[in-house]
């Protein structure tokens, strides 16, 4: 299946507002398990994909950090740009994951998650791969769970076609 076939709403948007929308809904329940949301991401800065695709994939990130931090924590988006991606972060500080944890993590797997089915994950990486990218996981150092999701930049798809 080609990317053309899949992705069918390639539209240019700010990444940093796409992740204010998904946060706002949930600042209550941020609030309420004492989680703190830091987000470094710069305003101006500009994705291309499929908006609503890859906000169901960051919503399953978010969510899945939150579910982490039941006693709260720190929820931290940052992105950066690459001369062909874009890499946006989603950490946490919960628990971190065991070594077969981070290696099913995308799989359709009980185990492929802190808690849940590990449904989310495995759509995060299907989204990733609609749009010619990927999702990587890996703990942090001071404890915690990052995720990255690396989206490439059109010139890079240009490029590769």
């Amino acid at each position: 299946m080609s990317l053309e076939s899949t992705v069918r709403h390639w539209v240019q948007f700010p990444l940093r507002e796409l992740i204010e929308e998904i946060c706002r809904p949930i600042e209550p329940q941020l609030a309420e398990h004492s989680i703190k949301l830091v987000m470094d991401i710069p305003t101006g800065q500009v994705l291309s994909a499929d908006r609503e695709l890859l906000r169901r994939a960051v919503r399953n990130l978010v969510l899945n950090a939150v579910e982490a931090m039941p006693d709260g924590g720190t929820l931290v988006a940052t992105s950066a740009v690459e001369p062909h991606a874009v890499e946006l972060e989603i950490a946490d500080t919960g628990p971190a994951l065991t070594d077969e944890q981070r290696r099913q993590a995308f799989e359709l797997l009980p185990t492929s998650q802190r808690t849940g089915t590990g449904w989310g994950l495995a759509i995060v990486h299907r989204i990733a791969e609609m749009h010619g990218g990927s999702i990587s996981v890996a703990n942090c150092p001071d404890g915690g769970v990052a995720f990255t999701l690396r989206i490439p930049r059109p010139v890079a798809l240009e490029a590769a076609a």
